[in-house]
């Protein structure tokens, strides 16, 4: 299926409520990549977050570094985004604008010293994700930090499979595509595909991770008391580099070096 950003843009106004939701409350599918982006953000950077969603990550980031600008696709996301950064006070330091990852023309060369794009921003542009990566790292500097999230080609046949739908399982694995939960359209990637792509553009890999590895992707409300989520967090943190269990959660996670 080809790449149609108006489709794309259309069901993220669609469900951007539920998507605030979802970005606010405890999922491993969130919190698992906001731990490596702690791990390696710094203090003096300028942070661009591509496909950043209602902005949860953007006023972590704007915490913590010198200034974040999120650009996502969607009005009704932008304007949750903005919402939500003017609640926590943070406007000064997050530049909140509307446009396709595919497309950064209105960043400069070597704009951002940190580049974050996590969730499913690279898999939804489909055969566009050559050219939203070439541009990803265009705007990055030398020796900066890029923290990529896609889709998992073999965490998605694992779900498909394990809801009795051998015939999408078999699709996913001929066309590296599928639908993604209430999301458009989405190209799911196996690990030395991303890799390679990354490679390709300059890139060192520096880390990979499922995000999560041995819990679904939403998580169950038993865990949802906090010693316990700290618990299962803690223990997903301490395998989800494991190289024996890698692809087989819904999303990963690569942590790239832009050389």
């Amino acid at each position: 299926m080809k790449y149609d950003p108006k489709k794309v843009k259309s069901r993220y106004d669609e469900i951007a409520d539920e998507e605030d939701r979802q970005e606010k409350k405890p999922t491993l599918r969130t919190e698992i990549p906001r731990e490596f982006i702690k791990k390696y953000i710094k203090k003096t950077d300028v942070v661009l977050d591509a496909g950043g969603g209602t902005g949860i990550n953007a006023i972590m980031m704007a915490k913590k570094a010198k200034h974040v600008t999120l650009i996502d696709i969607s009005t009704e996301i932008v304007n949750h985004a903005i919402k939500n950064v003017k609640n926590a006070k943070l406007s000064n330091k997050v530049d909140i604008l509307e446009g396709d990852i595919s497309n950064l023309k209105q960043f400069k060369n070597e704009q951002f010293s940190f580049v974050v794009c996590v969730g499913d921003a690279i898999s939804y542009v489909l055969e566009n994700r050559f050219k939203a990566m070439k541009e990803l790292v265009r705007v990055a500097k030398k020796n900066s930090i890029m923290v990529i999230g896609c889709d998992s080609k073999y965490g998605f046949m694992r779900q498909y499979l394990k809801d009795g739908d051998l015939k999408e399982a078999i699709s996913i694995n001929k066309s590296h595509e599928t639908y993604c939960g209430m999301g458009p359209r989405t190209h799911v990637y196996a690990i030395d595909e991303m890799k390679q792509l990354l490679e390709k553009n300059g890139c060192e890999v520096l880390e990979i991770a499922s995000t999560p590895t041995i819990t679904d992707t939403v998580d169950k409300k038993k865990f949802y008391e906090p010693k316990k989520w700290a618990k299962l967090k803690k223990l997903e943190l301490e395998i989800c580099t494991k190289p024996e269990l890698l692809g087989i959660g819904n999303h990963l996670l690569f942590i790239a070096k832009k050389k």
